[in-house]
């Protein structure tokens, strides 16, 4: 399909399984989040409830039922608007699973504090064709983020990883 021929867009991208998908994986989580400690399950139970929301309204715009046509013009969503004027490759959707998988593993690994800054980083550089000055800047700008924002303002310490905790892997 080319960039403007959105006419060809495979039936696995316009169905209405990528919505279901989601919306499993999101009430997954949801679940496994509630098993937290009250604190720890406060932000994650949070993001899959929105996940939860927004794949429930793709999977109403997707499914041509009464509301759908509403939900599409509101939320900009359909597959023959300008925004929507590409279908990538198998490779290129394995990619950005893969660019997630990545996060969450620096994120296991080295705990949000690190792995933030250096994913942004990485992806505006490697993903995004930026210069490595750009890449460290906004790199650099998360981390401060963070630090202002959860280590200074909210005096909330974010997870620091494996290889950061005492008991490293036993911890978990």
């Amino acid at each position: 399909m080319t960039e403007t021929d959105t006419t060809a867009a495979p039936p696995s991208v316009t169905s209405i399984w990528p919505a279901v998908v989601l919306l499993v994986v999101a009430i997954a989580a949801f679940v496994v989040a509630r098993g937290y400690p009250p604190t720890s399950a406060r932000f994650p139970s949070l993001a899959a409830g929105v996940m939860i929301v927004l794949a429930i309204l793709d999977l109403l715009s997707r499914s041509g039922l009464p509301g759908a046509g509403f939900v599409e013009a509101i939320g900009g969503t359909g597959f023959r608007r300008r925004e929507m004027m590409h279908n990538p490759s198998v490779p290129r959707q394995f990619e950005a699973i893969g660019w997630i998988a990545g996060a969450f593993v620096l994120m296991a690994a080295l705990g949000i504090l690190a792995a933030s800054p250096i994913f942004c980083a990485g992806f505006v550089w490697l993903r995004g064709g930026r210069t490595l000055i750009v890449a460290a800047g906004v790199g650099l700008a998360v981390l401060a983020f963070q630090l202002a924002v959860f280590e200074w303002a909210l005096d909330y310490t974010l997870y620091r990883g494996l290889l950061f905790t005492k008991g490293g892997i036993s911890a978990w």
